[in-house]
């Protein structure tokens, strides 16, 4: 299956630069080629990718805070969607932190005695699906970004090279999305997960001024800027197009650069 093929390539990639993996054996090769979609998609995801467990976000401050990027992410494609009018795709992108991320980030959140925010949450997507008025869906929004905030500060160490691991994961599960929103001519199959990636994308964009603030490899981090403003164009705007012009190899191939650019912090 051509998905199959592209998704490979991605995990080629990596294995050729000895980024996420420091061998590809033929044996390894030929069992990841049998794996179905949905395990080559995990595996993209970096160490934790947004199906993490609650153990593994409890154990890593990367996975941990990879957690609340991608929550950030679906809110960035959620409100924007919003703020043009698309209650109902708006809508289903509040649902997906709530119900499934949170729930898993919750133990986490104890176990760093950081302040949980699923108040936030709730009033968030209250406000989208009873259409409220746009200023008010905006103020909720910042309220929670407010509670992602202090969640994320319970991190006390944070480092550049921690914040370059959730850019790698953010990216590659942005691959990973891409991969599910394309058809094998590059026909667009599914408009939810095209914007998730792109959420995921902007939020690699913030993360990397923290990183930026946070060392002085001024090489490594124009190496990532450089991979992410490759990638970028692959979304036209938060409407996909009914084709699409990128193949997801490009974004999988930019995430293992990024890899080894985020390997010198």
């Amino acid at each position: 299956m051509e998905s199959k093929n592209k998704l490979w390539l991605g995990l080629g990639v990596v294995c050729v630069a000895g980024v996420a993996m420091t061998s590809c054996s033929s044996d390894e090769s030929s069992d990841m080629a049998g794996m179905d979609h949905g395990a080559m998609t995990a595996s993209e995801g970096g160490e934790g990718g947004e199906g993490a467990s609650s153990a593994d976000s409890v154990a890593s401050d990367a996975v941990y805070l990879g957690q609340l990027a991608f929550i950030r992410g679906h809110l960035n494609v959620g409100v924007n969607l919003y703020r043009e009018g698309d209650e109902d795709a708006s809508a289903t992108h509040m649902k997906h932190p709530e119900s499934e991320i949170y729930a898993a980030l919750q133990p986490a959140l104890e176990s760093r005695n950081a302040p949980g925010f699923a108040d936030q949450l709730a009033a968030l997507a209250t406000a989208v699906e009873n259409g409220e008025p746009v200023a008010d869906v905006e103020a909720a929004y910042e309220a929670l970004l407010q509670g992602i905030t202090a969640a994320e500060l319970a991190v006390s160490n944070q480092s550049a090279r921690l914040l370059g691991d959730v850019i790698v994961d953010l990216v590659s599960t942005a691959a990973a999305e891409y991969d599910i929103a394309v058809g094998d001519d590059l026909s667009l199959e599914n408009a939810h997960e095209y914007q998730d990636a792109l959420g995921f994308i902007r939020i690699a964009y913030d993360m990397l001024d923290n990183v930026a603030a946070l060392t002085n490899d001024t090489s490594a981090v124009a190496s990532i800027r450089n991979q992410l403003d490759l990638v970028h164009p692959a979304w036209t705007g938060l409407q996909p197009p009914q084709r699409l012009h990128t193949e997801p190899s490009v974004i999988y191939g930019a995430a293992s650069r990024i890899e080894l650019a985020v390997s010198r912090l």
